[in-house]
């Protein structure tokens, strides 16, 4: 019982960093357009800890899986967001199994870098498909916060945004993961 508590704990801090992040958005474009940036930082812990007490596959996939029905849930989903989602949520569990067996640390550092550009499937709707985008968000947005948001999507703001998010989930899940220490055994069936 105790294990399914703090899993779920562990979860719910992820996906609460990015949900402070999206509110924070509302504030300003800038803040929305580079969301991806100030996420790769808060949700390393969470993820480095989901990684490290449950060396189990699955866990990245997870953390994309429940990103993307939170988003769902409060009607900011698409099927690009989806796509992009899954892809990465399925990438960074290649590089979980493949670096080390889900047990490493590099292969948590690599998973949760990639991880880490789930929120630029969302803000990359915006440059696939601006119409949709605008009419799910314009209910949402003031006029001039609208308005600003269109003048923004530009390459070198999408790079910029990119680089950023993936330098920073890096050094952020390599600081937290410097004692890597994951369970030696983990029982998912508990014998009696």
């Amino acid at each position: 019982m105790q294990r399914a508590v703090t899993l779920i704990g562990l979860a719910l801090l992820y996906l609460l960093a990015f949900l402070f992040v999206e509110f924070l958005g509302t504030m300003h474009p800038y803040l929305w357009t580079y969301s991806a940036v100030p996420a790769a930082f808060f949700a390393a812990w969470p993820y480095y800890k989901l990684c490290e007490r449950y060396p189990l596959p699955g866990m990245a996939m997870m953390c994309a899986l429940l990103l993307l029905m939170v988003n769902f849930l409060f009607g900011q989903g698409h099927e690009i967001f989806a796509l992009g989602s899954i892809i990465l949520g399925f990438a960074a569990e290649g590089c979980r199994k493949l670096l080390g067996n889900y047990r490493s640390r590099k292969g948590t550092i690599a998973s949760y870098t990639i991880l880490s550009l789930i929120p630029f499937t969302k803000t990359c709707v915006w440059w696939i498909d601006f119409e949709t985008a605008s009419g799910m968000n314009i209910t949402n947005f003031r006029d001039v916060y609208f308005a600003t948001t269109g003048r923004m999507l530009s390459m070198p703001i999408l790079a910029t945004m990119v680089v950023l998010t993936l330098a920073i989930a890096f050094v952020s899940i390599w600081f937290f993961t410097r004692n890597w220490r994951p369970r030696e055994q983990y029982h998912i069936i508990i014998e009696k």
